[in-house]
């Protein structure tokens, strides 16, 4: 935005580039918001308790439209709402396009992916437990019925709890930490006490300090951060806004090298949870599980064969870092 005024004299076919880009993004910004709307208007109909998280309303707080890209909306349902769920997206033009342990992914192009949870969280994460009466902290939207909101400190929470999951996994880049700044500018009234009672109860309130340090520098008083935030800052500049593949598989590796000190039983233990999913996941995937659980086995394969054959570059370059960090001593 701040770019643009230069535009009419600018020649540099770098320029023109990058303002195709900036063009699709916004293009991909509205297209979202309007898909956010409908699936609301669509799901809240059909009778579907709805509670929106994270990018879906926190992309509005930014001052123009194109100042914060989703890769994804992500949106809260009752377990026993799943299956109406589905039938509604399809209904509106959505596939399913992946499953979870506790989220399913469903897709409209050209730009819209729907992450649609049943719970905020895994079930092994460490804060699953604080999030599993989420609902009573929501309030309705008393213009939409069946719509939930989260006050901004639980809003605020779950984005430090989000962030501090990716932090342990792939890593997370500088828009996590600019998001960290909108929050306190367009909310200068949040509860202060609350919310370091409740960072302290998660164990996350060292590291929401160290958060709120940096974007303070970065994105407000433009000082120098402090030296003892500079292998935080360097995580941070050191990969893209959702991390990448081999930070994530470095850092599970590591975790599991703690357990396993053998390097195939590492490897098993990396790779099996993925290859063969339980049954509660596979049913949602193949929903002729239900009827006859002992094929299983079939649609293991089946699942393993679909990756290779639609993600091949993808699944070969994962399993390399895995045999890769798999050897890793320490």
């Amino acid at each position: 935005r701040g770019l643009a005024p230069l535009l009419p004299h600018c020649q540099d076919p770098v320029w023109k580039q990058w303002e195709n880009w900036a063009n699709q993004l916004l293009a991909q910004s509205i297209v979202q918001l309007q898909e956010r709307d409908d699936i609301i208007h669509s799901l809240t109909a059909a009778g579907i308790h709805l509670l929106p998280v994270k990018g879906c309303w926190l992309k509005e707080r930014y001052p123009d439209l194109g100042d914060r890209q989703m890769s994804d909306l992500d949106m809260l349902i009752h377990p026993e709402d799943a299956a109406s769920a589905e039938q509604t997206l399809q209904s509106i033009g959505f596939r399913k396009e992946d499953v979870c342990f506790h989220q399913t992914t469903y897709i409209k192009p050209p730009y819209t992916a729907l992450e649609l949870h049943t719970s905020l969280l895994p079930e092994t994460h460490e804060h699953t437990l604080y999030y599993q009466a989420i609902w009573e902290k929501a309030t309705p939207v008393a213009e939409t019925p069946g719509l939930y909101r989260l006050k901004p400190e639980d809003e605020y929470l779950f984005y430090m709890v989000h962030l501090s999951k990716h932090m342990s996994e792939g890593g997370s880049g500088l828009r996590s930490i600019l998001d960290n700044r909108i929050y306190f500018r367009c909310f200068p009234d949040m509860d202060e006490s609350y919310l370091e009672k409740e960072l302290k109860g998660l164990g996350l309130l060292e590291f929401a300090r160290q958060v709120q340090v940096l974007s303070r520098c970065w994105f407000e008083t433009g000082l120098a951060i402090p030296e003892a935030l500079e292998p935080l800052a360097q995580a941070i500049c050191s990969v893209g806004t959702y991390g990448t593949l081999q930070m994530r598989t470095h850092n599970r590796m590591a975790r599991l090298r703690q357990k396993h000190p053998n390097p195939v039983m590492r490897f098993f233990a990396y790779c099996l949870p993925r290859f063969f999913r339980p049954m509660s996941v596979m049913k949602r995937w193949y929903p002729v599980l239900e009827k006859a659980p002992i094929l299983l086995p079939v649609f293991w394969v089946v699942r393993i064969a679909s990756k290779m054959l639609h993600n091949e570059k993808a699944f070969w370059q994962h399993l390399r870092l895995v045999f890769q960090e798999g050897g890793r001593r320490g």
